[in-house]
């Protein structure tokens, strides 16, 4: 694994990104699991989990240290002991990490045709229509990330992205789920889209 992106956010969040180009074997004699992790590694029976699964741990301990374990809230919202909290997102090879002292969710996506199929099931009629007038994989990728990194802030599963997640405008991106606006970044990193949901600033 190596670091290839960091950046603090607007509200002082930190957001690191990695690009995993380790083989499994490499990657989990780096990745120090305790026994707990361990048990659950053996659970998982797709590699390409096993990875992702060695590489987000392998990502907080590289920042917190190797006795800090990576749990989840039985909404499955990650969190560790050190940071109140983190928002975590894996696509291909990479591994997001955004961690902070408020609320945030994190995403990261490849923009892709794939996502143009996907797009009519995550936005309501009204936003689909208003995407088509000018559409391009690239802002569909942002509309996808803007909703997920949402559902992964507010860490309620059940939500709905056509009627519980609004897009506010398309461009630029806004979004609000229960009358709560959030602030949205993106960063470009290589062919993939971070998109990372903040609250707003208070005025």
């Amino acid at each position: 694994m190596k670091q290839i992106f960091h950046k603090t956010s607007r509200n002082k969040s930190q957001i690191y990104v990695w690009k995993v180009v380790s083989a499994y074997d490499r990657l989990f004699k780096k990745s120090s699991l305790c026994k707990e992790e361990l048990k659950a590694l053996e659970v998982i029976k797709s590699e390409k989990r096993k990875i992702e699964f060695l590489a987000t741990r392998r990502a907080v301990k590289s920042i917190f240290g190797n006795n800090t374990i990576l749990k989840h809230h039985k909404t499955g919202q990650p969190y560790i002991e050190e940071r109140q909290h983190i928002s975590i997102s894996h696509s291909k090879k990479f591994v997001v990490l955004a961690i902070g002292d408020e609320s945030l969710g994190v995403d990261i996506e490849e923009p892709n045709e794939k996502i143009l199929q996907v797009l009519p099931r995550i936005l309501s009629k009204k936003e689909y229509e208003e995407f088509q007038r000018n559409p391009s994989t690239e802002l569909a990728c942002k509309l996808w990330g803007a909703k997920e990194a949402v559902l992964k802030y507010v860490g309620n599963p059940k939500l709905n992205y056509r009627e519980d997640i609004q897009l506010e405008e398309i461009e630029p991106v806004k979004v609000c789920c229960d009358d709560t606006k959030f602030h949205v970044e993106f960063e470009n990193i290589e062919h993939m889209i971070l998109t990372l949901v903040t609250s707003p600033p208070l005025h």
